[in-house]
């Protein structure tokens, strides 16, 4: 009776671990964890699935469980409970909040992280088994264009941010010192609690004389961009730059824009490589700070703003 009870238990350990990594369907887990929904970040999935097919998965063969935690870093560390509880077989994160989440989560189970669009990589260093995508803004590249706008010296400057990003702070610092190269120019930043003091942080800011908004990588604040931060700008006509073209597809002026189908590209080739079998350690990160610049020219029209003829500008108004 022992030895069929140690069989029983010996063949109930190996079915355990012939399926890690496996979904009912027998099929192995691909998670995706998306922070929230907006162009930037929706460009990074699309792209990571590119990235994924481009490099030999074929989608078919695995299960793909996609979340999105619209914008809530609880919700995203549920998520990466239940993705490592289901023993999948690489989690894909999407911006810092939702990486930092897996990267906990995963840190004991052996299972991958790659993450995808984290500004600031240096918040994934202390974590074993992950690598993934960096966007990194070129700053002084942004200034050139808001100065083309705005003109160069005496420029008061609002941002917002997030106090529950990391990168972003690191951000507003680079931003600051970018500011440097020009005479009279002025950061003023103003900190985002949450999403509902994001009205109130805006007006704010107009009330400390701002001449336009520079928006930095930061999803809390992008993700309220459309619906909050525009009507309340657009009134006033105070220009706001975005950091990547689909804010500027909607409503903002122009931006030195990091192209984020390519950084989503670059996560989901680390996730194509892991899965052939390439050990995490082995797959450096990947890096993108060269930026593309656009404008919307509806948008520089209602605001009344000149496009400079000296700065090469591709236009996203349909």
């Amino acid at each position: 009776m022992k030895k069929i009870r140690f069989f029983a238990l010996l063949l109930m350990f190996v079915l355990m671990i012939s399926l890690a990594g496996c979904s009912g369907s027998g099929k192995k887990t691909i998670g995706i964890i998306q922070f929230g929904s907006h162009g930037s970040l929706n460009n990074c999935y699309d792209g990571v699935i590119k990235g994924l097919e481009e490099n030999g998965i074929n989608l078919d063969d695995y299960d793909v469980e996609y979340v999105n935690s619209n914008f809530d870093a609880g919700v995203s560390q549920t998520q990466a409970n239940n993705l490592v509880n289901k023993k999948a077989a690489v989690i894909i994160a999407i911006a810092t909040p939702s990486a930092v989440a897996a990267a906990n989560a995963a840190a004991d189970s052996g299972i991958p992280v790659v993450y995808c669009a984290v500004t600031d990589a240096s918040v994934m260093e202390n974590y074993t088994n992950v690598t993934g995508s960096s966007d990194i803004p070129d700053f002084s590249k942004q200034l050139e264009v808001v100065t083309g706008f705005m003109g160069r010296n005496n420029l008061k400057i609002g941002v917002l941010y997030s106090t529950e990003e990391s990168s972003s702070p690191v951000q507003v610092e680079s931003l600051k010192e970018a500011a440097k190269a020009y005479d009279g120019m002025e950061i003023l930043d103003s900190a985002v609690a949450d999403i509902t003091t994001i009205d109130t942080k805006t007006n704010e800011l107009i009330d400390r004389g701002v001449d336009c908004f520079v928006n930095l990588l930061d999803n809390t604040v992008v993700g309220k961009l459309e619906t909050n931060i525009l009507p309340i700008t657009n009134e006033k006509k105070i220009p706001v730059f975005g950091s990547e073209i689909e804010q500027v597809k909607v409503g903002c002026a122009a931006s030195a824009s990091i192209e984020y189908i390519n950084v989503g590209k670059d996560s989901g080739k680390a996730a194509a490589q892991i899965l052939s079998g390439k050990a995490t350690s082995e797959i450096p990160v990947s890096r993108t700070t060269e930026p593309n610049n656009y404008y919307n020219s509806k948008v520089c029209e209602s605001l009344g703003l000149t496009v400079p003829s000296d700065i090469s500008l591709n236009d996203t108004a349909e």
